[in-house]
């Protein structure tokens, strides 16, 4: 006999009723279990505007919420040390999308900022939540592109 058990690591943390709560726009850290986050794109040219789009499956009970930190070669601070900042002020996509009803719909989640001051690096987090462990949040492809607008 055999078994193979698997739990996804799924939070849905709350101000106010999460013990040690932590935002995730802090520059290290934060309360959701579940996060990706890229390593530093260096640009060659400065932009100012970010355009992000996923490819996830999120049933009803989770969503993915986006957030973008950047620097400039003028900025003394190291990329770590910046604060995150929320696309749309709380991570949700630019439209509403509606909740995958299986496992293989994968429906295209668009994040984007134009009013962001001239950067020359950037780095992206995904944070996944949600209230039932068995229907996480799956990111099947992320594209990215920083924009001089």
């Amino acid at each position: 006999m055999s078994l193979h058990l698997i739990q996804n690591r799924l939070t849905n943390p709350l101000s106010g009723t999460t013990p040690d709560f932590v935002e995730e726009t802090t520059n290290q850290g934060g309360s959701a279990g579940t996060k990706y986050v890229t390593k530093p794109v260096i640009l060659e040219n400065p932009a100012t505007s970010l355009d992000i789009r996923l490819s996830a499956n999120v049933r009803s009970s989770g969503a993915v919420r986006m957030y973008y930190r950047v620097t400039s070669a003028e900025d003394v601070r190291l990329l770590s040390d910046v604060a995150w900042v929320a696309f749309n002020t709380d991570g949700s996509p630019d439209t509403t999308v509606p909740p995958s009803k299986d496992n293989d719909t994968f429906k295209e989640h668009v994040y984007s900022d134009a009013g962001i001051p001239a950067f020359t690096a950037f780095a992206l987090k995904i944070v996944m939540t949600g209230t039932n462990s068995s229907y996480p949040p799956i990111i099947k492809d992320m594209r990215g592109i920083a924009l001089a607008v």
